[in-house]
């Protein structure tokens, strides 16, 4: 007798996706798709040995986005599924360019995919012609919802309304699906950010909260707190943007005043050591920030411009040890202060003077006053008035309005000199030490031969 041939098992994995809106349409649920797909495996005798489902994810996005797909790709790689089966060829792709990504990895592993509710035939160029065209209208679907979609958000931007129900700490989304303010919530904001301000650190900061709060944020909550713009009432994300989307919490001048500290604020050096002039010493050759190095044999701490030591790209050679900037400090402190506040006032006369010169708004409203009087006077007819008036505002529009300066914030400074400075200072740790110097001084300036050429108060 001849023995029966007994055909191999084929490994049939499922793939299921739905999008948010997806959901909500019958037929296309997450139970009924898989409910077909099973049925359909079992029909041709087909094993399941994986089924892979992407919720709420739309095939707008970009494929490495969709976790569960990799995931299934990443077992055709391994030789583990001989079928991809899905319901609709729009379930798997709505991108011709990523269907060919995929059908590369496909054929190099002799996987097959197909569809339950759809036919496809692949081996014929007719065949391959009719999946392109599908996919291609399918992808032009989806770009035509996708624009939908950015108007709708364009327009509840604008409108101040929520996009979806997430918002930061401090406020809630209210009935008419705007943010409002959580005053309880909001008051920690504040106390963080006050607390942030005084003393540039981030855990010191959060640390703080938690002992008198009980709120628990971690590192990278606070970090995304700090630069968190809708805490001024300002929405910019995605390219939108709507400067009274929300009531602030936080005011602009102390919000820019946090970017600045965060973005000088010292990086945390692996070794644990705490380098006080970190981020405020700046080499005056190249004016890239000194780094700091400890020497081991003594506990000396000295800084020097790496665009030297390590690529060669500055004439800078010498090393300044950290107790010659301090001295430096306690000695020159007080005339660095007077001489930043003499440079600002004469900038500031500069600047007025160069505002206050040339025509003037004042000048050309007396003109205009003039030439009124001229032709109420019969002085001048109706079209020398016209052409004169014309003449007149257009030379009025183009003058810039007047700009006032803020001058620079130097209370810390005053504050630190109006006390025994040198005598409080020789008390604190390295980590308050730094933190003091960060708070008052913008940057201390370095030359090549290590003479400090200037400071900038922050």
């Amino acid at each position: 007798m001849r023995k029966k041939e007994i055909e191999p098992l084929v490994r049939a994995a499922l793939y299921i996706r739905v999008s948010g809106e997806e959901q909500k349409i019958k037929g296309l649920s997450l139970e009924a798709q898989q409910e077909r797909l099973e049925a359909y495996a079992k029909e041709r005798g087909w094993v399941i040995v994986g089924v892979y489902i992407d919720a709420a994810k739309t095939a707008r996005k970009n494929i490495h986005k969709r976790a569960e797909f990799q995931r299934m790709i990443e077992a055709v790689k391994h030789d583990e599924i001989d079928v991809l089966l899905f319901c609709r060829l729009d379930r798997w792709f709505r991108s011709v360019a990523d269907y060919y990504k995929v059908m590369e990895i496909l054929e190099a592993h002799n996987c097959n995919w197909a569809t339950s509710d759809e036919e496809y035939n692949t081996s014929t160029a007719n065949g391959r012609l009719y999946i392109n065209v599908k996919l291609s209208i399918a992808q032009n679907e989806a770009d035509i919802d996708g624009e939908r979609i950015d108007v709708v958000f364009d327009s509840k931007i604008a409108h101040g309304t929520v996009v979806s129900g997430n918002c930061p700490f401090g406020y809630r989304v209210n009935d008419e699906k705007r943010l409002e303010i959580v005053q309880e919530q909001a008051d920690i904001v504040q106390d963080a950010f006050s607390r942030y301000e005084s003393t540039v650190s981030q855990r010191g900061t959060i640390k703080y909260i938690r002992e008198r709060y009980g709120v628990n944020w971690c590192d990278a909550t606070f970090r995304r707190m700090l630069h968190e713009k809708l805490y001024t009432g300002v929405y910019d994300r995605g390219g939108r943007y709507n400067d009274n989307f929300c009531p602030p919490i936080i005011s602009n001048e102390q919000f820019d005043h946090v970017q600045e500290l965060t973005n000088r604020n010292a990086r945390s050096s692996p070794s644990g050591r705490v380098y006080i002039f970190t981020s405020i010493l700046k080499c005056a050759e190249c004016s890239h920030n000194l780094a700091g190095r400890m020497v081991i044999h003594g506990g000396y701490y000295y800084y020097r411009c790496n665009q030297h030591f390590q690529r060669g790209r500055c004439n800078h050679k010498k090393e300044i040890r950290e107790e010659v900037v301090e001295e430096w400090l306690f000695t020159h402190l007080a005339e660095e202060l007077e001489r930043c506040k003499l440079d600002w006032e004469v900038k500031a006369a500069k600047k007025k003077k160069r505002a206050m010169s040339g025509t003037d708004k004042a000048v050309i409203k007396r003109k205009l006053k003039k030439l009124k009087e001229l032709y109420v006077n019969d002085l001048i007819d109706i079209e020398d008035y016209k052409k004169d008036y014309q003449m007149y505002q257009a030379a009025l529009s183009q003058l810039p309005e007047p700009v006032e300066e803020k001058p620079p914030d130097f209370s810390v400074v005053e504050a630190l000199l109006q006390n025994d400075f040198k005598q409080i200072y020789e008390t604190l740790t390295r980590e308050e030490k730094r933190t003091l110097w960060r708070s008052a001084i913008k940057e201390i300036r370095i030359d090549s031969e290590n003479n400090i050429t200037g400071i900038s108060f922050g």
